[in-house]
């Protein structure tokens, strides 16, 4: 996957609740391998959603990034079994913020435009459900033809993807679609991060380094531990986080250490339920991860390029 150039992404996220669609969005923004032409949301309070990434790129100078708010709802519009969306648990992190969201035009029609504009060379990373995507593929049929991939956080690793992964089982009809259309699909597994978790010494790091963007990472890790599913009342302050994980980064890293993912070459299948089946094929369109980074690798490199001044 890794070019002598810039290499375009879009990227697709429910950022918003678990911190790892920030921690993400960071890691591209501190990345000079990545071109970064919009960021898209999905799920639920997409409103919210929008203004986090928003306000994220703009402390980083980054305004020239536009942000998209997608679909709220999975494809059958219904939600799946526990899946109803909460609300955000960083939604006070821009609670000031009365500025309308853009809602003149859709994530499916941002990322169609820009798949047109650049046959060949995009790529769509997905981090939360693949309902933006679908839906442009479904709108414009070269959306399939044009992308140069698409990388999304789904399923696990082998032998354990069977299991339907929350990315997927969110909105199965829509990883249906990615799979089916033709596209270059890869599958990250949930799981391939290994103990790459950010922990007190990363934050520490973070904490030290004094950036406005690193500060207000920092404090959508204490709202997701205070307010996410329940949370813990006790958590005020980052001193007070163990550790947060930073699972979707890895589609990221996929392009800059994807050998030490093993990702092979296939066809996957993804079952109603959201499970994924992997047969491997040499020709296959698709390639999955097979194996977890090891140990504390990476951690050090995610926290260099959250806190580096230019991509």
């Amino acid at each position: 996957m890794r070019t002598s150039e810039r290499i375009k992404v879009i990227l697709d996220t429910d950022i918003g609740d678990d911190i790892d669609d920030a921690i993400a969005l960071s890691f591209a923004l501190g990345s000079p391998e990545f071109d970064l032409l919009g960021v898209t949301v999905v799920y639920g309070d997409v409103v919210t959603r929008a203004r986090i990434a928003r306000r994220l790129l703009r402390l980083r100078g980054r305004d020239d990034v536009p942000v998209l708010a997608g679909f709220e709802r999975p494809m059958q519009f219904d939600w799946h079994p526990g899946t109803v969306p909460e609300e955000c648990s960083q939604r006070l992190a821009v609670a000031d913020d009365v500025e309308p969201v853009d809602r003149s035009r859709g994530a499916a029609e941002f990322i169609a435009s820009r798949a047109r504009e650049h046959p060949g060379e995009l790529y769509v990373l997905t981090i939360g459900a693949m309902t933006n995507l679908a839906a442009a593929i479904c709108m414009d049929a070269s959306v399939a033809r044009n992308l140069a991939g698409v990388v999304s956080l789904a399923g696990y690793v082998p032998p354990r993807q069977a299991i339907p992964e929350w990315n997927v089982r969110y909105d199965p009809l829509a990883a249906q679609v990615v799979c089916r259309c033709g596209v270059p699909w890869t599958a990250i597994g949930a799981d391939v991060q290994g103990e790459n978790r950010l922990t007190a010494v990363e934050f520490a790091a973070l904490q030290a380094a004094r950036r406005p963007w690193a500060d207000f990472l920092l404090r959508l890790v204490v709202l997701m531990k205070r307010h996410k599913g329940g949370g813990d009342p006790n958590v005020r302050a980052i001193e007070d986080v163990a550790s947060a994980h930073v699972a979707d980064v890895m589609t990221l890293a996929s392009f800059l250490v994807g050998e030490q993912m093993d990702l092979r070459p296939g066809v996957i299948e993804v079952a109603s339920d959201g499970a994924l089946a992997f047969r491997p094929n040499e020709a296959g369109p698709h390639r999955m991860a097979h194996a977890r980074l090891p140990g504390r690798a990476y951690r050090a490199e995610i926290v260099r390029r959250i806190l580096a001044e230019d991509g």
